[in-house]
């Protein structure tokens, strides 16, 4: 809306009625109203016009706070050290010879720049081999890909493809214990003439690469990443070079003599050094977590330094060592997955000491998978909660915008002093000439008829202008009614975005951003979207007696608990005057007991805006009284004959568990 105006008209400041304001039309919409007998609720709730605007004004802050953490380091952005070591290599290689060497290879696939995947089938099996590059996730492991995926071209695809499909694994070979991995893959030129290639992928951080050498000749035939002596002083990866191997001073602990041991460790670092990095350092297979390991099965204090060891020590150092890279070497480890909150923080090859909490087991690949997985999907979570939280912040500013115009305009422009000058003028018209500017008249109106300073075009007559004072006022008063209902519309799009808000903050899962976002779509094209076929899927509790808990955490979620899942004698929940869920108690029209009523209050504060309050009103009532408004957004309902508890949002955390 665009508001523009030369003046307006005062007593002490009279203007001229030749120039009138000019308003720009507002869009029709119908009035909202709420009583006190019929409350409306959503994940969008109506609020008082200064509540509303602080609630939505904290939205915003929690929007700014998301697009700044979504950017901060975390190991789902490379910002931490990932632990794919020459030990975990160790016990992958074991799993491999066992389901690749004398596979075919069937495909080859490039999906990224720095990532291949090997379709490999032994004995009717397929096996999907993953190998990457890249440097915040280098690594080789099988993987279960539900389906294949796009493919970039390359000239280091075509040749792989070329040299390497139809041909067989026949050997996997992992030198030391270092994070190398050497495919020798046997196949058939175009001659039919036997030839055998080498495939070696390094996993070296930013250093990582996968080359493909002829090991006949011992020569570079190409690789993923290609430098020459311009970034390398020590070797080339370029087509025709000899290839040479990563440079190390490293040893393998395996077999190795205490007294070396001793030797190794105390040698060449500065006696300051931690004992967990002089392992690291010094050894072959040991990321800096699985010598942390090392440490704490020995006995010592993590943070021990080397200045304060003696032989006692590093004795027992040597042993736990030895004890760790025996049973990992010898496949008697249990490959382990350490999560927190249901996040991947690290994984090793051995059950760790040093991450005592939530943990998952497997196979050495189905673990380095697993967490690739999760890492991957978390990745996926909070891009796309950046997206939407801007273009949800977006809307809020523009909204916000063109609210605070529209209150300037109510505030300033009254219509209803022009229809008193017209009046005034109408009854004084014995009093007035052609040509004057301005008439001071008496208001008789109010009481003693104070004098009023009335606006006068010289080139009118006194009917004309009453005429057009009339005129004005009709004008601005449609106006301020056009601008009113806008206003109200404005306010209800802030209540939903608020709510989309709340809900886009609370999602843990990618199908939950997902419905927000086709939400999102069809509320701004007006067009339903392909997504919204499929049933949404709310979180489920159980209460302490057994009776069935629903949660809605989106405004499509909550539409489908309230109007689908429950029936009309169940107890509907929802936090008093902030966006949140719909909670639906599922009691078969009995009557529940009130630890079960306190138990689904709990949820309804908890998935609500107001989940860091000390103590939030939740309003309960059965779902028969619970209705729709014709023609509202998603997640809006009127509810009549509540009751109100007060409870603790935190309490949710210790006491609701998922069946």
């Amino acid at each position: 809306m665009v508001l523009s105006s030369t003046g307006s008209p005062t007593a002490a400041s009279p203007v001229k009625l030749s120039r009138i304001m000019a308003f720009s039309s507002f869009p029709s919409t119908s009035t909202r109203t709420s009583t006190k007998s019929a409350r409306l609720s959503s994940t969008r709730t109506t609020l008082p016009g200064r509540r509303r605007r602080r609630a939505v004004d904290t939205i915003v802050r929690q929007l700014l706070f998301s697009l700044y953490f979504s950017r901060s380091p975390s190991i789902f952005s490379g910002g931490k050290k990932l632990p794919f070591d020459g030990l975990t290599l160790n016990r992958i290689v074991q799993e491999l010879k066992r389901e690749l060497v004398g596979g075919r290879i069937e495909r080859i696939y490039q999906p990224t720049e720095l990532e291949l995947l090997f379709i490999v089938r032994l004995q009717g099996k397929k096996q999907n081999l993953w190998l990457s590059a890249q440097a915040n996730a280098p690594r080789v492991h099988l993987t279960a890909l539900k389906e294949r995926p796009s493919s970039r071209s390359s000239g280091f695809l075509t040749l792989l493809r070329r040299h390497l499909e139809g041909g067989r694994i026949v050997a996997l070979e992992q030198p030391g214990l270092e994070r190398i991995l050497h495919l020798d893959i046997a196949n058939f030129d175009e001659l039919k003439r036997p030839v055998n290639y080498r495939l070696v992928v390094e996993i070296m951080g930013k250093h990582s690469n996968i080359i493909l050498l002829d090991p006949g000749e011992g020569k570079i035939l190409d690789g993923i990443k290609r430098y020459s002596h311009a970034l390398s002083r020590y070797r080339e990866v370029l087509p025709g070079r000899p290839y040479r191997a990563p440079q190390t001073d490293k040893l393998d602990p395996r077999g190795l003599p205490e007294e070396d041991f001793f030797a190794a460790t105390l040698s060449s670092l500065p006696p300051a050094t931690p004992l967990s990095k002089a392992l690291q350092q010094r050894f072959q297979g040991l990321g800096l977590a699985t010598a942390r390991e090392v440490v704490l099965r020995a006995g010592l204090e993590e943070e021990l330094l080397l200045e304060e060891c003696g032989l006692y020590e590093l004795r027992k150092l040597f042993l736990a060592l030895k004890e760790l890279v025996t049973e990992v070497t010898e496949g008697k480890s249990l490959p382990t997955l350490a999560l927190e909150e249901g996040k991947p923080i690290e994984f090793f090859p051995f059950v760790p000491l040093s991450f005592p909490g939530q943990r998952e087991h497997g196979s050495m690949n189905e673990v380095v998978d697993r967490f690739y997985t999760l890492r991957s999907e978390a990745q996926r979570l909070d891009l796309l909660r950046q997206q939407l939280a801007r273009k949800i912040g977006r809307r809020i500013e523009q909204a916000e915008k063109r609210l605070g115009a529209l209150n300037t305009l109510l505030e300033e422009k009254d219509p209803e002093k022009f229809r008193l000058w017209g009046e005034l003028i109408l009854a004084n018209l014995h009093r007035l000439a052609p040509g004057m500017e301005e008439a001071v008249l008496e208001n008789y109106h109010e009481p003693g008829s104070p004098p009023v300073t009335v606006p006068l075009c010289p080139s009118l007559t006194p009917v004309e202008c009453a005429q057009r004072y009339f005129e004005l006022y009709r004008r601005t008063k449609k106006a301020r009614d056009t601008a009113q209902v806008e206003k109200e519309k404005l306010e209800e799009e802030l209540a939903y975005l608020a709510s989309v808000a709340t809900a886009l903050s609370q999602a843990e899962k990618l199908e939950e951003l997902e419905d927000i976002a086709a939400e999102i779509e069809e509320e701004e094209t007006g067009r339903p979207t392909s997504s919204r076929l499929e049933a949404p899927h709310p979180l489920k509790f159980v209460s302490p007696s057994g009776f069935t808990v629903w949660v809605g955490k989106n405004n499509r979620q909550n539409e489908y608990v309230t109007f689908k899942l429950a029936s009309p004698d169940d107890l509907w929940l929802h936090a008093r005057g902030v966006p949140g869920a719909h909670v639906v108690l599922k009691t078969g029209g009995k009557d529940p007991a009130p630890e079960d009523l306190h138990f689904a209050a709990t949820l309804a504060a908890y998935f609500s805006q107001a989940r860091q309050s000390a103590q939030v009103p939740v309003d309960y009532t059965r779902r028969a009284n619970v209705r729709r408004p014709a023609g509202s957004r998603p997640g809006l309902v009127t509810y009549t004959q509540e009751q109100t508890l007060f409870v603790k949002p935190e309490e949710a955390k210790s006491t609701f568990s998922r069946p």
